[in-house]
């Protein structure tokens, strides 16, 4: 995590916010799992708050539009790496709290709990994608406005 973090502030430096941008959208394919809450965190303490949460919250919402189009269209491939059981479970999962529970797990970090590579599972469940849209990027606004005010206070009282 240390080199992550040394790393973060050269990537602003050289590209700004469409490195929060490229950073919040790769973090939340299933290809790049790691947190972006460093990079938002870094972000914080050079650009406007709002804007941080705004940018981190589009670049993040298209990154799990990827996890989703792998749902949706490679079910096949996702069967066969991780078995039909499996999904017929997201997809009951999915049946049963629908976009509430979706909009939850999103919004409401859980620890242990891998949130991206579980938006997958609306693909599998062929959810509407302009509903998964709006929950997604609900939830990501939630969770990055909570993010980024705590941060901000904790910041404050101890400057």
């Amino acid at each position: 995590m240390g080199r992550i973090l040394d790393f973060v502030p050269a990537v602003f430096s050289q590209y700004g916010l469409f490195g929060l941008f490229l950073g919040s959208f790769l973090s939340s394919t299933i290809f790049l799992p790691l947190p972006a809450e460093p990079l938002i965190a870094t972000a914080a303490l050079y650009f406007d708050l709002y804007l941080v949460v705004f940018v981190a919250t589009i670049g993040s919402t298209l990154g799990t539009c990827v996890n989703y189009g792998i749902g949706f269209l490679g079910e096949k491939a996702v069967e066969k790496r991780i078995g039909k059981e499996k999904i017929l479970k997201a997809q009951n999962f999915m049946n049963r709290y629908g976009w509430p529970g979706l909009l939850f797990i999103i919004a409401i970090p859980i620890p242990g709990l891998p949130v991206d590579p579980i938006t997958i599972i609306p693909g599998l469940a062929k959810m509407r994608f302009k509903e998964f849209l709006v929950v997604v990027f609900a939830g990501k606004l939630i969770k990055y406005a909570l993010f980024v005010g705590l941060f901000s206070e904790i910041m404050h009282v101890l400057m």
